[in-house]
């Protein structure tokens, strides 16, 4: 189970920082992130990262709103029309997509689509019913 960390925070100067900084003095190594301004000068930070439960812990103990949720990992091919192609293949299954980011191992030259869907469940059994594999945390993790 894959977990990203959202925060939601005040788009002022120092306040994205003050986060990373946070992560950088427990040692959590960002994987990869988005920063959306939603409204009125408020944001959420989405990170994935290498140890979301204690990023969770150590940004909530600073007053942070932060929240916790499961996501879905999944690999897709690393060149043009790769990313298409698994969205192909999840639209077929009937997998609403409610937030989607990626992130690029450089090591093995493999690329991650990151979901959030509505029901992570029933998404979980769509993707293994139809034989699409969804990545393991030390995957997702790793470096």
């Amino acid at each position: 189970m894959a977990f990203e960390i959202s925060v939601f925070l005040e788009n002022k100067i120092a306040h994205f920082e003050g986060i990373t900084n946070i992560l950088k003095k427990e040692q959590i190594n960002i994987r990869s992130l988005t920063l959306s301004n939603i409204l009125h000068g408020w944001g959420v930070l989405n990170l994935l990262v290498d140890k979301p439960e204690k990023a969770y812990q150590a940004l909530s103990e600073k007053g942070n709103s932060v929240a916790l949720r499961e996501v879905i990992a999944l690999e897709m091919k690393d060149e043009a029309g790769g990313l298409d192609e698994l969205l192909v293949q999840i639209a077929r299954v009937g997998i609403h997509i409610e937030n989607a980011y990626t992130r690029l191992i450089s090591q093995t030259n493999m690329a991650i689509l990151v979901l959030d869907v509505p029901d992570v469940l029933e998404a979980k059994k769509l993707l293994e019913q139809n034989g699409i594999p969804i990545l393991d945390d030390q995957t997702v993790y790793g470096k």
